[in-house]
Parts: structure tokens; C-alpha cells; sequence
């Protein structure tokens, strides 16, 4: 009960952004630049959470990196689209060999920790500023309500059916029952956003919208929840295998028993750069 009131408070706040995201002052998005400054403070807090992790079990990983691409990305990206990520990623790195090439303290296992570190969870979280300033909310809300449902819908039905397990090496909790029916979730999150945003017609940023765009558009959201409920649990299973090698429980308790900022996003984040290739081909 703990656990499920939690998600629905997380839920509610996060839905509330999301429809700040349609206020406009001027023909300027300003809703839109305060969503987004929220997922920038959950990019950084959930590296330095990874970073504190690392830190915790005597690795040395370099944190400057994160910082520099973190500071640069949100403005390259909206004035130079996906050349600007690029460039922002590019400094990171140059930035993370330069530290590894110069300072004899950092090992070859530390600055692995700092590439991790900047692959997941930033650059995986910042291709979300792609998606919004490109084609705005929908094609993230897709990422976002389809792995979300499907985390939902794994976590209670797996635990009601129970059943087999299906890497108990990894995550001993997860089932055959469970990954099913997070199919099952990925389809209904995906379809609830099709029901709200576009059929509802809910306010928010939708500079992309499927029913304009896509021939067959209940297909194309069907489609993509049924993928996203597969990538959402190989998400979670990296996720499992990362803290089960670090020998952990969760990232931080941040949630309380739903765990850190990273234990929530962690399916999230495939599912975003999911849905940024899918949308460097339908856009």
C-alpha cells in the first residue's frame, strides 16, 4: 500500500507538468522550458547518484564530464537540434579521456565508471530534449506512460500469478507471468496517452501529433507499447544486473521503498531512446 501511494503522488505531480507543458506567454512555450528544466535536475541528481554509488564501493569516476555535458546539451540542442547533442556529447568525452589521459590517479575501471555514468543515465535521459523540442510531448509521453504501465503491470500481476522465473540470477523476483503481462501494460500506457492527449484532447505542448502525422495511428501507438513493454524490462534487468554487481539494493532511498531517482527511471530510459530512433525516421 506504501509502495502504490507513493507512485500514484509521483504520478500526479508528473501529470501536472505535463499539462503545464501547453502554457504559452508570446507564442513562447514557457511551460514547456519548465518541464524541461525538471527532467535536466533529475539527469543530474540520478548521475550523482550513480556517482555516489561508484564513490561508495572505492571507484574513482570523474564527475566534470557529466557536468560539462549537462551544462551544454539543453541549449545545443534547442538552437542546433540533434548536431548540438552531438557536440555536447562530444565534449563530454573529450572531456572524460582528457582527465583519464592527464591525471595518474584515475584508473582504466574509474573512467569506465565515468563513461557509464555519462551514457546512463544522462545521455540516454537528454535525448528526451530532442524528442520535446522537436516534436514536443507525445512522442515522450508514449516512452514514458508505456514503461511506466509496464513496470506497474509486471510488478502487481507478477507478484499476484507468480510463476517461473526468468533470470533468477539477476532479478530473482522477476516472472514469465510478470514480463507478459508488462507487455500488456506497455500497450494500455501507450494507449492511454493516444486517450488523453490526442482523442481528449488534454492540453499540453503537441507540435507532433500522431492522428496528423501517421497513417494508422491506434496501430502505431499499439505497436510502440508493445515494444516499449519489452525494452522497458531490459531496462530493468540492466538495472538489476548494475546493483547486483555493485551489491546493492536499490540507488539511494530517495522514494522511500520505491528506491532512488535511477530506480524509477531505469526502464524510462530505454524507452526514451527507443522512441528518439523511432522518431529520427517518422519525424
Amino acid at each position: 500500500m506504501k509502495r502504490t501511494l507513493t507512485g500514484l503522488s509521483l504520478f500526479t505531480i508528473l501529470f501536472g507538468f505535463i499539462l503545464l507543458t501547453g502554457v504559452e506567454a508570446k507564442g513562447i512555450k514557457i511551460g514547456q522550458f519548465v518541464f524541461d528544466a525538471i527532467v535536466l535536475f533529475f539527469a543530474a541528481a540520478s548521475s550523482y547518484e550513480i556517482y555516489k554509488v561508484f564513490k561508495s564501493k572505492e571507484y574513482n569516476p570523474t564527475f566534470i564530464p557529466v557536468i560539462v555535458f549537462l551544462a551544454a546539451v539543453y541549449p545545443l540542442i534547442y538552437f542546433f537540434g540533434f548536431t548540438g547533442y552531438a557536440a555536447a556529447a562530444g565534449s563530454a568525452l573529450f572531456s572524460a579521456f582528457g582527465f583519464f589521459i592527464f591525471d595518474g590517479r584515475i584508473k582504466i575501471h574509474d573512467f569506465l565508471c565515468t563513461l557509464l555514468m555519462l551514457i546512463y543515465p544522462v545521455f540516454a535521459l537528454s535525448l528526451s530534449f530532442w524528442l520535446t523540442v522537436n516534436f514536443g510531448m507525445i512522442p515522450l509521453l508514449i516512452a514514458v506512460g508505456a514503461a511506466m504501465c509496464s513496470d506497474t503491470m509486471a510488478f502487481y500481476m507478477g507478484s499476484l500469478i507468480k510463476g517461473p522465473k526468468i533470470f533468477p540470477k539477476i532479478s530473482p523476483k522477476k516472472t514469465y507471468s510478470g514480463s507478459a503481462f508488462g507487455i500488456v501494460g506497455g500497450i494500455l500506457g501507450s494507449i492511454l496517452v493516444y486517450l488523453l492527449f490526442e482523442l481528449a484532447n488534454l492540453p499540453l505542448n503537441d507540435a507532433f501529433r500522431v492522428t496528423e502525422q501517421i497513417k494508422y495511428p491506434i496501430l502505431f501507438y499499439i505497436l510502440m507499447g508493445a515494444a516499449i513493454g519489452v525494452i522497458s524490462e531490459i531496462g530493468d534487468l540492466a538495472a538489476s544486473r548494475l546493483k547486483r554487481e555493485l551489491q546493492i539494493k536499490d540507488f539511494s532511498k530517495a522514494f522511500g521503498s520505491h528506491g532512488g531517482i535511477m530506480d524509477r527511471l531505469d526502464s524510462i530510459l530505454f524507452a526514451v531512446v527507443f522512441m528518439a530512433i523511432v522518431m529520427a525516421f517518422v519525424g
